[in-house]
């Protein structure tokens, strides 16, 4: 005999829980601080981001919109964004040769340094963090992240995330 399917409620207790321990970590892990990254990088973390989305898309990179998706942000942020990058000489953006329509950005030598040391510091923060999780745990950590990039994607309809646009 299969047992009926039962609905999972939560209490008013455990979201309060979860909501002050995802709070706590942001605030601990550094995501606040609006001058440099939580591995201790003297850039944005938004501007982090898009380096990082610049350096794994390669010599083609990215356009603009491209970008906008990967970053959840919307496109006034992320021309501004852009812009930022462009005046401190970590991104150049030129017409493509196959349509010059297209202005793909690219980063520069200068760029992909920086991309470089943002990707080594954070490997090495959040290779400390795990550390710190009990080795049988850690492996449960993972899987409870991947749950929560879930659980995101069911709460924020992708037209939602590529506009940038958030539940709080």
């Amino acid at each position: 005999m299969v047992a009926p399917a039962t609905k999972c409620v939560h209490s008013p207790a455990m979201v309060e829980a979860f909501r002050g321990l995802v709070q706590e970590f942001i605030r601990r892990f550094g995501l606040l601080a609006g001058d440099q990254t939580p591995c201790g990088k003297p850039i944005p973390v938004s501007d982090a981001h898009a380096l990082m989305c610049l350096r794994e898309a390669g010599e083609q990179g990215l356009q603009q919109s491209a970008l906008v998706a990967r970053l959840g942000i919307d496109k006034s942020t992320a021309s501004r964004l852009v812009v930022r990058l462009s005046e401190r000489g970590h991104v150049t953006s030129a017409p493509s040769p196959g349509d010059g329509r297209a202005r793909p950005i690219r980063l520069t030598r200068k760029g992909h340094r920086i991309a470089r040391e943002v990707d080594e510091a954070s490997t090495r923060r959040f290779a400390a963090l795990l550390k710190n999780v009990p080795p049988r745990r850690r492996s449960d950590v993972i899987l409870a992240l991947r749950d929560i990039v879930a659980a995101l994607d069911q709460i924020i309809p992708d037209a939602e995330h590529q506009q940038g646009r958030r539940a709080s």
